[in-house]
């Protein structure tokens, strides 16, 4: 009985198998099929998809350019923005750079300024880390000695006294040093450098009017006495420029 079941299912298996009609199994859509011999180099497919990309779209990718051996597509646009970027990019680091390199330069030349002045004004026959030491210390002292006073002693007291000091211990570098001085001021200031000068003129005019004045009133009154004396001497007969003689 049951083998009868079992092969009344086959046979009924195998006629439904040979009566079904098959179905072609597509891997492509209807509506985008493809020669399999046409030009694979040609056809732009759409980003995940073998689906060929439209003309517009193929468009606005750009040109198709190798770049070391790999394909690229780029906008004007892109490019242009890019190349801006770039040159940017490398102008301000040339700014940069010039710039570091003046600098550096500028540095340079003023340190090498600075050695070669102090070298030259230095007199070599002076020593200076004793010498130097006297000033600096001079200047403490008149730091000190200005601090109870006002702000005016604060600042001129360790001027003078270091100045003072400079010039004492240290009498041909300070020359030096100001005629260096000098020459700066003239060079940089000539206004200021102009009025020191008109100053220092006048002073020393007041100071040789007031010489000049002083050895004419002492003319005068040696001219004086020496006219009085001879008067005496007429009237009394009395010769008083010959010496008194000693008393025995």
């Amino acid at each position: 009985m049951f083998r009868s079941v079992s092969l009344a299912s086959s046979v009924l298996t195998i006629g439904l198998i040979a009566t079904h009609k098959p179905t072609a199994i597509k891997n492509e859509s209807s509506s985008s099929k493809r020669n399999f011999y046409e030009d694979d180099a040609e056809i732009i497919p759409l980003p995940g998809t073998v689906v060929p990309a439209p003309a517009s779209e193929i468009n606005s990718l750009g040109e198709n350019r190798l770049v070391d051996g790999i394909s690229v597509r780029t906008t004007n646009s892109t490019e242009s923005f890019f190349k801006s970027a770039r040159e940017f990019t490398s102008a301000r680091i040339n700014d940069l750079s010039n710039w570091v390199n003046k600098s550096y330069t500028k540095f340079n030349n003023t340190e090498r300024f600075v050695t070669s002045t102090v070298s030259d004004l230095h007199y070599k026959k002076e020593d200076l880390l004793p010498n130097g030491i006297y000033v600096i210390v001079a200047a403490l002292a008149g730091t000190i000695a200005a601090r109870p006073r006002g702000m005016i002693a604060k600042i001129t007291f360790p001027v003078v006294t270091g100045l003072a000091a400079f010039k004492y211990f240290l009498p041909v570098t300070f020359d030096n040093t100001r005629e260096f001085t000098w020459r700066l001021e003239q060079k940089n200031v000539p206004q200021i450098a102009k009025q020191q000068a008109d100053a220092y003129n006048s002073v020393v005019g007041l100071a040789k009017s007031i010489e000049d004045g002083a050895e004419h009133s002492v003319k005068r009154v040696e001219n004086g006495a020496h006219s009085m004396k001879q008067s005496i001497a007429n009237i009394t007969g009395l010769n008083l420029d010959e010496e008194v003689s000693k008393k025995k």
